[in-house]
């Protein structure tokens, strides 16, 4: 390898990692937010955004943090997700009811996952006090069956009576922990 080379190569892979200054005001992250709302009609990837910008500029403001300029602009994100966050819950629920009318444990384990535990019981609430008082017991002979079932199946793959095997038992975790959670939820009501 000749000096040139070696040199080249050099320049090629020196460090360019030079802090930047980025200057924000108050009026464009309010007009950033509005435009990052309008721009998508996927409700789950503009409050995925949103969280995304309100942790940029938490992690990357040094010299103006916790200065009214800094709470202003962090509470203008934070208002929008969770005009964001209010949407996405509205449509978790919409759909909520009709799988749980439908009987459809994937799609509750999908919701599920999307949201966090709060965020899931309080679905509940909304969707089980809009439920017909009618379909309520056959919802939770459903679920007792189904995780009783399940349960009887865990027990026998594991060989042990006080140890469950779901995978073995080919019982998707993600749908037994779910509806666990709705049979808490039911013996509520």
């Amino acid at each position: 390898m000749s000096l040139e080379q070696i040199d080249s190569d050099s320049a090629a892979t020196a460090p360019t990692d030079k802090p930047m200054t980025l200057q924000i005001s108050s009026q464009q992250i309010e007009q950033y937010c509005a435009e990052i709302c309008q721009g998508s009609a996927n409700t789950s990837r503009k409050h995925a955004a949103l969280i995304a910008l309100e942790g940029f500029i938490v992690r990357h403001t040094s010299t103006d943090k916790y200065s009214a300029q800094f709470n202003q602009i962090v509470a203008t994100i934070q208002r929008y997700a969770e005009q964001t966050r209010a949407e996405l819950l509205s449509e978790y629920a919409d759909k909520l009811l009709i799988i749980l009318t439908d009987r459809d444990r994937t799609g509750l384990a999908t919701i599920h996952q999307a949201v966090s535990r709060n965020g899931f019981d309080q679905l509940l609430n909304q969707v089980l006090s809009k439920l017909p008082p009618a379909q309520r017991p056959g919802l939770k002979q459903w679920n007792e069956d189904w995780l009783q079932d399940a349960e009887t199946k865990a027990r026998l793959a594991s060989g042990y009576p006080d140890a469950l095997n779901m995978k073995d038992a080919g019982i998707p975790l993600d749908e037994y922990r779910v509806m666990t959670e709705l049979k808490r939820k039911l013996a509520s009501l």
